[in-house]
C-alpha cells in the first residue's frame, strides 16, 4: 500500500487529496501513475486535474515537473518532504 494517511493532515484541497489517493490506487494496482491514466477515473476536467497536480507539487507531495507532463509517471515523495 502506497497511501500515507498524513495526506489528511496536510489540509490540501479536496481535488489534490483525491488525486493523491487516485495516484496511490494506480500504484497499488501496478499501473504507471501518469496524469493521462488518472484522467480516465477523474471526476472532473483535465484543467482541475492539472491544478490538483500543481498543488501537490507545490506542497512537496509530488516531485516537481516543469512543465507538468501528462505522459510521464508522477513520483510521490515520502511524507517527511511534504509541507
Amino acid at each position: 500500500m502506497h497511501m500515507d494517511r498524513a495526506i489528511f493532515e496536510l489540509n490540501a484541497s479536496v481535488e489534490a487529496t483525491s488525486l493523491y489517493i487516485l495516484i496511490c490506487a494506480l500504484m497499488d494496482q501496478g499501473e504507471s501513475p501518469t496524469l493521462e491514466r488518472a484522467i480516465v477515473q477523474w471526476h472532473g476536467t483535465m484543467e482541475t486535474l492539472l491544478k490538483a497536480a500543481e498543488e501537490l507539487m507545490q506542497r512537496g507531495v509530488l516531485e516537481k515537473s516543469t512543465p507538468i507532463s501528462k505522459e510521464q509517471p508522477v513520483r510521490v515523495n515520502s511524507s517527511d518532504k511534504w509541507r
